[in-house]
């Protein structure tokens, strides 16, 4: 596993986004995964504008959501899918048949994916306990896509969207830790000094399903890319 510090969050923005332009470079059909929350908003913001620039292309990507919440009607303003397209996915040229979400049952994206040929590249960010997706603690290395109790931690964090802990839903549905692993390229994409912690523990722990983010350290095709507020005071 290799990592990577970048001086600043927009530094480290600009390096995910030539990730992603190279592999589109390279297989202009890569089916991709993209999280959502507050760190990759820059990235975000750099694709569009690449796009916007004529210098990439998403015209024969697919897009695989990697994570939902549970049990929400249709256009519920917490979609994760719904953030999705808002900060991402309705600024570049990608159609609705090429984004696939949890519409149906997580059995369904297993074999979505199975049909597009794996995942090529996945980008995760790092949840304040380990997280990959909604892969809480606990959940084993080798899971598949389901649905999975929240944890505190997360209804905690969650809750900075949408107001109040009242207004997260207590599950999830996400990729599995086995399917995530399973990806050609897997790139875990840290920001701010509050995933200090979260961030160290995560590159010293014993790589345990207690710290899901642990499992990035046993596959090859895994890197980090950090900002340097992230990975804090180095000797």
């Amino acid at each position: 596993m290799k990592t990577s510090v970048f001086p600043t969050y927009d530094a480290l923005c600009t390096a995910v986004a030539g990730q992603v332009a190279e592999q589109l470079k390279h297989k202009p059909e890569s089916v991709l995964v993209f999280p959502t929350g507050n760190t990759p908003l820059g990235l975000f913001k750099n694709l569009a504008e690449q796009h916007q620039a004529g210098q990439i292309s998403f015209a024969h990507a697919h897009i695989v959501v990697l994570d939902e919440y549970a049990g929400l009607v249709p256009n519920d303003s917490r979609s994760l899918k719904d953030w999705l397209h808002r900060e991402l996915l309705d600024k570049i040229n990608v159609r609705d048949t090429q984004v696939h979400g949890f519409e149906r049952e997580p059995e369904m994206m297993e074999r979505t994916i199975k049909s597009l040929g794996g995942l090529d590249l996945v980008i995760l960010g790092l949840g304040p306990n380990g997280h990959l997706g909604f892969n809480e603690p606990g959940s084993s290395f080798d899971s598949p896509t389901r649905v999975v109790d929240l944890a505190p931690e997360s209804i905690t964090s969650n809750a900075a969207y949408w107001g109040s802990e009242d207004r997260v839903p207590r599950q999830g549905i996400t990729l599995g830790l086995g399917t995530l692993a399973q990806a050609r390229s897997i790139l875990l994409m840290v920001s701010g000094a509050n995933k200090q912690d979260i961030l160290s523990q995560a590159m010293n722990d014993p790589i345990s399903p207690a710290n899901p983010a642990t499992l990035v350290r046993h596959l090859q095709q895994a890197q980090v890319f950090a900002d340097e507020a992230a990975i804090g005071k180095r000797p």
